[in-house]
Parts: C-alpha cells; sequence; structure tokens
C-alpha cells in the first residue's frame, strides 16, 4: 500500500479511536509536571547592573594639568574582561565571608546530610561528595552555581543575576558582588600608587644628599677660583663692564672739553669778542664785565651828541671801554685754559681707566677655564635640584591619592538587586500546560503513526458499504492569505460556485497556447468611472468590479505564499481609459485591508492617473525622486480610501523611461522592498518603459480587451522567457454575472 492510497478520514477516525491513549499521555504529562513544580521548592532570582566606563573626572585627577585622555576608553574586549573579573573566586570568597554565608542554609548541602539517590551517584563517581571539601568551599560552589553575570549587547552595562531560595538572600548576594566589585576597582587603582610612593620617597632622600653636595662643590670652586658673584654676575664681569662704562664717560668728557676751548678761541681770533660762547657768558664775572660795557657803551652815545670825538670826557669813556674790551678777552683766555687743562686731565683718568681695563683683561681670560668648570658644577646641581623637585611634585599627588576612597575607579552601581515578591521558578500554570501540549503532541504522534502502520500493512479491509460509494475529486482549496500584522480584515465577498467563469485560475505560469484568463473584470472609460470601480472592493464588495479584483487578490496572495512575490506589475495593452490604473489602486486597497502593508507605485509616464483615482493632489513622486529633486518622505502619500501608500509618477513623468533605467531605480525599489510585503508597480497601458519595468518584478498582471487576446498571448509568453515567477491575464469589457 502506498502513501498515495491512505484515506485521511480513516486516518482521523483511526486517531478518534485512539482517543484514550492520546488523553492518558496528556494526563501523565500533566501530572508529571505539577508534582514536579509543587515538589521543587521555589527559587527567587534578582538582578543587579554596573557600568563600566572611565569615570575619572578634573576634579579627582591628582595633577589638573593631565588631559582627559590619560586614560583609555573601554572597549568590548574590556568589558568581557570585567565579566571575568566578577566572575572570579577571589571576589566570591569575599562575598561569602563578608556576608558569613559558609555553613548556612543552602550554602552548606551537607548540613543535613547526604540523600540515598546523592550517596550512590557519589558512590558510582558521577559527583563529589561534599562532606570532603570546606564550609567555605560547599559555599562558593552554591554561590558559583546560582550566579549569572553577563554583557548587555552593544553596551558597557553588566548585568549580576543570582538565585536562592530565599529572595533577601538573592539581593544581599548580588548588591555585596557590586559592590565588593566597586571597591576591588578603586583598590586596584590604589595599590600601584602606594608603590610608586614608596619608591618616590627612597628617591628623594637619595637626591636630596645628591642637591646637597653638588651645590657644596660648586660652591667651594667658586671660592677657590676666586670668581665670586655680585648682584647679577661674577665680580670680574662686573668690574670689566664698570670700567669700560668709566673709560666711556671720560673720553666723552675729554672731547667736549677739548672741543669747547677750540671753539672759544677760533671766536677769539676771528671776532675778537666772545659773546656767542655760552661757556664764556655763564661765568659770573664775564657777565659783570659784559654790564659794564653796555653801560660805557650806553654812555659813550650820550656823550657823542653834545661832545666831539676829541673831548676829554669822551677819549676817558672810549679808554673806559678799551680797557673793560681787554679784560673780557682775558677772562675768556682764562676759561680756555681752564677747559684745557680740565681736557688734560680727563685724558690722564682715561689712560688709567684703560690700563685698569687691560689689567682686567687679562686677569679675566685666565679664570675662562675656571668659569667653563663652575658651569659644569652648577649644571649639575641644578638638574639635580630640578628633579628632586619634581619627585616632591609626584610624592605629594600620590599621598594625596593613597586612600582607597580617594581612588576613581571605572564602574559604579546604576542599579540594585531587591527582593522580588514573586519566584522566577517553578512557574506552576506555564509548566503544566506546556507539558500538557508536549503530552498532547507526543500522543497525537504516536495515534498518527500506530494507525498509518497500521493501514499500510492492511490490517482492517474497506467496508461494503465505503467500497461502492464513489470517490469525489477534492475540490481546489486556497490557503488563506498571510497576515503580516494582527490588523482587523475587512471581508471580501467570493463569488456563488456557479458564477466561476470555465477557465480556473492559473497561480503560476500556464502552458504556453493554453492561456487561462484570471478574472474578466468591467471595463473601466474615464476616470470619474475609475474612481467608483477602486471604492467599490471596500464599500460594494458583492459588486461585479469587487469580486474580479477579489479574484487577482487571490492569486497575488497564494503566489506570494508559495513563489515568495513581493513585486508585481501591472499593465495593459489595447486599454481605452485607466483600466490597468485603477486595477492597481483597487488592488491595493483589497490588500491593505488584509492588514499587508501594499505600496502602490505609479510608473506611467504617458498619462499617469493613479493620484486622481486615489483622490491625491498632483505633486512630487518617482521622477523627481530619481532625478534627485524630491526626497521619499515628501513623494510618498497615504491613500485617502485604504492604509495603502501611493507614490505618484511625479511632476516630470516624461522623463521617467530614462530614468528608470538606471541603477537608482533598482536600489528604490530594494529599499521599499524592506518596508512594503506587497509593491505593485502600474505600467501603464502606452508606456515604452513598460517592458523593462516589467523584467524587473517577480510577476505581472496583463490586461487587455477580448479583441487583443492573441497580442496578450504573445507579450506573456515572452515574459515567460525572461524568468518572471508568475504571470496572469485579466481580460477587460466582460462583467461578472451575479448570482441568481
Amino acid at each position: 500500500m502506498n502513501a498515495s492510497s491512505v484515506d485521511m478520514m480513516d486516518l482521523l477516525r483511526g486517531l478518534w479511536r485512539r482517543k484514550w491513549m492520546i488523553l492518558l499521555i496528556t494526563v501523565l504529562f500533566a501530572s508529571a509536571a505539577a508534582f514536579v513544580v509543587l515538589r521543587d521548592k521555589p527559587t527567587y532570582t534578582v538582578e543587579a547592573q554596573l557600568l563600566v566606563d572611565n569615570l575619572e573626572t578634573p576634579f579627582s585627577r591628582a595633577q589638573p594639568g593631565e588631559g582627559t585622555d590619560s586614560r583609555p576608553t573601554f572597549d568590548d574586549r574590556d568589558i568581557l574582561s570585567q565579566v571575568s573579573v566578577l566572575n572570579s573566586r577571589d571576589l566570591g570568597d569575599r562575598v561569602i565571608k563578608d556576608l558569613g554565608l559558609a555553613g548556612k542554609g543552602e550554602f552548606d548541602p551537607a548540613r543535613n546530610g547526604i540523600g540515598k539517590i546523592s550517596q550512590i551517584m557519589i558512590d558510582l563517581g558521577f559527583k563529589p561528595d561534599p562532606r570532603l571539601k570546606s564550609l567555605e568551599e560547599r559555599a562558593y560552589d552554591r554561590y558559583n552555581s546560582q550566579l549569572n553575570i553577563y554583557q548587555i549587547k552593544e553596551s558597557k552595562v553588566i548585568v549580576i543575576k543570582y538565585s536562592a531560595f530565599d529572595p533577601k538572600v538573592a539581593a544581599d548576594v548580588a548588591n555585596k558582588l557590586a559592590e565588593t566589585y566597586v571597591v576591588s576597582t578603586r583598590e586596584m587603582q590604589s595599590e600601584p600608587t602606594e608603590r610608586a610612593r614608596d619608591w618616590l620617597a627612597e628617591q628623594i632622600e637619595i637626591l636630596q644628599k645628591k642637591v646637597v653636595d653638588s651645590e657644596a662643590a660648586a660652591e667651594e670652586f667658586r671660592a677657590q677660583a676666586g670668581l665670586l658673584k655680585g648682584p647679577q654676575s661674577t665680580l670680574g664681569t662686573q668690574e670689566l663692564s664698570e670700567l669700560n662704562t668709566q673709560i666711556t664717560l671720560a673720553e666723552a668728557a675729554r672731547t667736549e672739553a677739548q672741543a669747547k676751548a677750540r671753539a672759544i678761541r677760533e671766536m677769539l681770533d676771528s671776532s675778537g669778542s666772545v659773546d656767542v660762547s655760552s661757556d664764556v657768558l655763564n661765568s659770573p664775572f664775564i657777565q659783570r664785565l659784559r654790564e659794564q660795557q653796555i653801560t660805557l657803551q650806553r654812555s659813550i652815545a650820550e656823550l657823542s651828541v653834545t661832545y666831539l670825538p676829541g673831548h676829554p670826557k669822551m677819549v676817558s669813556v672810549r679808554n673806559e671801554l678799551a680797557n673793560v674790551d681787554q679784560q673780557l678777552r682775558s677772562e675768556a683766555l682764562k676759561i680756555v685754559a681752564g677747559l684745557e687743562d680740565q681736557a688734560r686731565t680727563t685724558a690722564t683718568r682715561e689712560a688709567t681707566l684703560r690700563a685698569s681695563l687691560n689689567a682686567a683683561k687679562a686677569k679675566a681670560s685666565t679664570s675662562n677655564l675656571d668659569d667653563v668648570k663652575l658651569r659644569a658644577l652648577e649644571r649639575d646641581a641644578a638638574a639635580n635640584r630640578s628633579l628632586l623637585e619634581s619627585f616632591l611634585n609626584r610624592y605629594a599627588d600620590a599621598s594625596t591619592r593613597q586612600e582607597v576612597t580617594a581612588q576613581p575607579g571605572f564602574a559604579r552601581i546604576i542599579q540594585r538587586a531587591v527582593p522580588p515578591t514573586n519566584p522566577s521558578y517553578p512557574l506552576k500554570g506555564p509548566t503544566i500546560i506546556l507539558a500538557m501540549l508536549a503530552g498532547l503532541t507526543l500522543g497525537i504522534g504516536l495515534a498518527f503513526l500506530a494507525e498509518v502502520l497500521r493501514m499500510a500493512g492492511g490490517s482492517r479491509p474497506m467496508a461494503p458499504a465505503e467500497a461502492r460509494e464513489p470517490t469525489l475529486a477534492a475540490p481546489l482549496v486556497l490557503p488563506a492569505p498571510v497576515e503580516e500584522a494582527p490588523v482587523e480584515m475587512t471581508p471580501v465577498a467570493r463569488p456563488p460556485l456557479h458564477a466561476v467563469p470555465p477557465q480556473m485560475p492559473n497561480f503560476g505560469n500556464a502552458p504556453p497556447g493554453n492561456q487561462a484568463i484570471l478574472s474578466e473584470i468591467p471595463e473601466t472609460p474615464d476616470l470619474g468611472k475609475a474612481s467608483a470601480h477602486a471604492h467599490q472592493p471596500l464599500h460594494d464588495p458583492s459588486g461585479s468590479y469587487a469580486i474580479a479584483a477579489g479574484r487577482i487578490v487571490t492569486w497575488l496572495n497564494n503566489i506570494r505564499q508559495s513563489l515568495g512575490v513581493q513585486k508585481l506589475a501591472i499593465t495593459a495593452i489595447g486599454e481605452t481609459g485607466p483600466d490597468s490604473a485603477t486595477a492597481a489602486v483597487a488592488l491595493a486597497r483589497i490588500v491593505a485591508t488584509q492588514g499587508i502593508g501594499t505600496l502602490v507605485i505609479d510608473a506611467d509616464e504617458t498619462r499617469p492617473s493613479i493620484h486622481t483615482i486615489c483622490g491625491i493632489e498632483a505633486g512630487k513622486g518617482l521622477s523627481d525622486i530619481l532625478l534627485d529633486e524630491a526626497t521619499i518622505e515628501a513623494a510618498v502619500q497615504r491613500d485617502t480610501g485604504s492604509l495603502a501608500h501611493i507614490l505618484r509618477a511625479g511632476t516630470r513623468a516624461g522623463e521617467l523611461a530614462e530614468a528608470a533605467s538606471g541603477p537608482r531605480f533598482d536600489t528604490l525599489i530594494e529599499a521599499f522592498a524592506q518596508i512594503y510585503p506587497v509593491i505593485i508597480i502600474h505600467c501603464g497601458g502606452q508606456s515604452t518603459s513598460a517592458p523593462m519595468l516589467v523584467r524587473k518584478c517577480h510577476a505581472a498582471l496583463l490586461m487587455a480587451p477580448g479583441t487583443r487576446i492573441l497580442d496578450a498571448a504573445r507579450t506573456i509568453e515572452s515574459w515567460r522567457q525572461s524568468g518572471l515567477r508568475a504571470v496572469q491575464f485579466v481580460r477587460i469589457g466582460q462583467p461578472v454575472r451575479r448570482a441568481a
């Protein structure tokens, strides 16, 4: 007996006969689950969370000048390393010791003795003997078995989960582990700081001796070499500078005195008067002689009015004036002699200073080598002093951060564990229900297997009534469309049995030359009728257009489930009105009512009309997106009559043929395919880009009047050869007959 001869009704009757076996297995599974959940002690699970990150701030940093990136950030490997630290034995022992868990309650499984089953397993070597371990080891084994630590994906958060029979103990263990870990991160920071502080203390003691020795050596050599320091430099350098300054001043004074004496002599030789010499006129005696000279000159002028030049009074006054002039000249010559004497004195001092300068230079040249040695000693002392100051600063920094509480650490608790009120295990209701379902499934499976084996072995002969009963061909039952979202569906009326046309729908590719008609749809002569036809599936499901569109949607849902069709192209040949555009809108509205996200793309470059049928204003659309003149958000609009979305042809629909041929169109459609389970592309009837657009889809729907059936057959055949998954034909102009 082969598989094709198995009668399904007989198989179902056989399963019904074994109902008590199925029920017994189900009850056994449910009873076992109930026994387990009622026997097991309830366990409570808590959760604490830690954030691992660089928590150091400029205020906690010892040296304010350090950059903000002095410590690196944590990556995923660092976080996983911290998870291993939390799972370490050291932290577990500290938690057990701090909470005093050793030898208490569930942390000491050997406290109430070893059961017989456990003893047998120990004797057979399947489990270790807990009595051979210390209290701390037994407590750690229990602690480690109930601990679960993991990192939240793509974050710096670590979750600590712990389960225990006592909810308070579970919360205490999780919180204590988190606190201990945070303290350990600070201790890890404090230990190297303490080691550095001790090392710095030793180095500072050594450097202090070096500084004292180097500075003492420099000063001792300075004293021996006679390189004593003045306020700003050594005494030799200051002496050279002062001698050079005094020579310059003496030379200037000599030159000035010689120039003044020479000028006075030249005036006396040329004019016999020194009226214009400031050095002569500044003398008090010269000033009194000048006053007498002016008085005598005034007297001569007054007497010349009364007396002749030979008059005794005139002669006497002129003699006095000549005597005064002689005294003026004599006094001027004395001033000249004084200036010349001053120049000679200054020259002598200048010569003395130059001799002293030359002696100082000779002495300085002999002390250069000593000066070089002195600078070397001073540099050594300065280097030791600078290093000592640096170590002292670092020692002070280390001292301020020696305490554990002063360390910033790199973890903080962001969620503490709270004792739960409900146990995490066992979940009595769900466990019993799942056990019942498992038992029911197993019982049905065993009964099915037993019945199939019985029927295959021919253990039950066919009854005479069954043999005489004619076998009817099973009617074609189409699977219900898959719903992508739990939305309330609007039922679409199915046609009566006698209203189905003689051709059966072809859900894939029909053989060439025998083209089946998927549906016969009423003609749409104009846009006014198009709007009424497109609304009919929503408001009048029993209408002729709604029935025809419902058959197409049934075909579409089947090829979506069986062939994975997502993109459907709709085009027409020989149409006189917007038949294909109306059909695209009607199909989209029916699919949208089934809770399936649907997008209608108007790619008709000659007469785009889908936006008019949907009651949407003209505007940016597909052509504008492809030409990079609009965004998807601005172009995609919501249908006024349903949940479907509409992508208009756009303001530059005439350029769609060229724009859609590039890779940008393919990228756009693939992006829409990530959002919408169903994409309907209306290619139009007269569009030159229709063949190219059809080949970019998974399936195609061709509409044509009855007079163009042969042309439609040739077009469909060419599409099939291009590799489309499904192709169907819809005849225009044949109204569907209603049921009587």
